[in-house]
């Protein structure tokens, strides 16, 4: 008789537990999916988009820069970024399906203000904090290089995220306050003026357009000290600097993991006025002004 009491309070317990377990999981499920539908009201901006082969090839340079091609793939048709086993898939959309279906102004959105159509933010995989500042002239230019590629001839999966990824997601939210990229913007912020005839001017606009991503808006380096702070381009002369970017390869010769992997696949993409203006206004990062 005491057995049978105790196992059924111990069966009493354990569904207890099970029953708080998913409680939680479907309240997190519906935390984060609110997040996920919340929308912004961005206004459309009109972007001229240039036309021509100089263009088209200028813009393939851009995308390939600022990452474009290393998320959505090299002929830009998209591809799945991520998955787990719940069911979750993160997407990387077809730019080439999208630039066929979206106007320049609505293209221009979701790359500087991460708001896609529907009003929706994309989530911070997204680099909108960092492509924010990007010129017209640049996103023009993008926006061309876009519209000449042909879309994927098999569709892709839309974007899900199951209850695995969306605890995921409120780890990360807790430690970032949002998973939105459009909610770490300030939308109606001044952009850099990338024309200044001032060479660390340019370097700035160079910076805060492709160096953000990793080593943080202050370029101070990310807080767990994967990425370091950019100061330590003080350190590089300009061809030390040169080889860094387009090979990968530092001072020391020391190995490089990801770095090195970018360099060779976006950075090596920059110019020498490009490479030559971004050290010279790093080489200024912790002076005092």
């Amino acid at each position: 008789m005491k057995a049978r009491i105790i196992l059924k309070w111990i069966g009493i317990s354990v569904g207890a537990i099970v029953g708080l377990a998913l409680l939680g999981v479907a309240t997190v499920y519906l935390m984060i999916g609110r997040d996920l539908s919340r929308t912004f009201d961005v206004a459309l901006t009109e972007i001229s988009v240039p036309g021509g082969l100089t263009s088209t090839t200028e813009g393939q340079r851009l995308a390939r820069l600022r990452g474009c091609l290393g998320c959505h793939g090299e002929k830009g048709t998209g591809q799945v970024f991520f998955e787990v086993p719940d069911g979750t898939k993160l997407v990387a959309p077809d730019l080439a399906l999208a630039a066929h279906k979206y106007s320049a102004a609505e293209l221009e959105r979701i790359i500087r203000h991460g708001v896609r159509p529907d009003g929706t933010s994309v989530v911070l995989v997204m680099p909108s904090e960092m492509l924010y500042h990007l010129s017209d002239e640049d996103v023009g230019s993008i926006i061309r290089f876009l519209q000449t590629l042909t879309p994927g001839e098999e569709p892709l999966p839309e974007t899900y995220f199951g209850p695995v990824a969306r605890l995921m997601l409120l780890g990360f939210k807790q430690e970032t306050d949002t998973i939105l990229a459009a909610e770490l913007i300030n939308h109606d912020q001044a952009r850099l003026d990338p024309s200044s005839s001032n060479l660390e001017g340019f370097g700035k606009y160079i910076a805060m357009t492709t160096c953000t991503e990793c080593h943080e808006q202050d370029l101070g380096g990310s807080s767990d000290g994967s990425f370091p702070p950019l100061t330590i381009v003080a350190a590089y002369s300009l061809e030390d600097f040169t080889t860094l970017l387009r090979t990968g390869t530092p001072i020391g010769d020391r190995e490089l993991d990801l770095m090195a992997e970018v360099a060779v696949s976006r950075f090596s993409n920059f110019t020498d006025l490009e490479i030559a203006a971004l050290h010279a206004f790093l080489k200024t990062l912790g002076h005092s002004s």
